[in-house]
C-alpha cells in the first residue's frame, strides 16, 4: 500500500487534504510505519499543486476579496475618505504570520531572500522555502505576463 500511495504522490495528480487524510488512516490501520508516514506526509505537501486542491473554493474567495474591495472603494468614496497616496512597497519582506488573521492570500506580493514571490493561495502561513507551492517566484518572465 505504501509503493501505491507514494506512486500516486509523485504523481502530483490529488488533494492535499485527501491524500493527508489516506496517509493518517493507514497510519491508524498500522498498514505503514510512523518513519513511511512522515516520508509521506512530507512528500504529499512538497508535491501538492495548489491548483488540484484548492482552485474550486479559491475561484470563490477571490470573487469574495473582489467584492468586499469594491464595497470598501464605494464606502471611502461617500464618506469621503481618500486614498493613501503614501508609496507603499508592493513587494513588502515576508513577515511569518502567527496565524489565520495575519496570513498571506492570493496575490499577497513578498520579497524573501532577495526573491520575490506572489502568494497562490489563501490562508499561507508558510515561507516560499518552506511550502513552495503556495508561492510563485516573480521573473521576468512572469512579471511581463502580469
Amino acid at each position: 500500500m505504501y509503493d501505491i500511495i507514494k506512486n500516486v504522490i509523485e504523481s502530483k495528480n490529488y488533494e492535499l487534504v485527501d491524500m493527508l487524510y489516506k496517509i493518517n488512516k493507514m497510519y491508524i490501520e498500522s498498514e505503514i510505519t510512523e518513519e513511511q508516514k512522515e516520508e509521506l506526509d512530507e512528500l504529499a505537501r512538497t508535491n501538492a499543486k495548489a491548483e488540484n486542491s484548492y482552485a474550486p473554493t479559491q475561484k470563490q474567495i477571490n470573487k469574495i476579496y473582489e467584492k468586499l474591495d469594491s464595497i470598501e472603494a464605494g464606502l471611502n468614496k461617500l464618506e469621503g475618505v481618500e486614498e493613501p497616496t503614501e508609496p507603499v512597497d508592493e513587494y513588502p519582506e515576508f513577515v511569518q504570520p502567527t496565524g489565520a488573521h495575519d496570513a498571506y492570500n492570493v496575490g499577497d506580493k513578498i520579497t524573501y531572500n532577495g526573491k520575490k514571490y506572489i502568494c497562490q493561495i489563501n490562508g499561507c502561513v508558510w515561507a516560499p522555502d518552506v511550502y513552495p507551492q503556495g508561492w510563485q517566484e516573480v521573473t521576468e518572465e512572469t512579471n511581463e505576463e502580469a
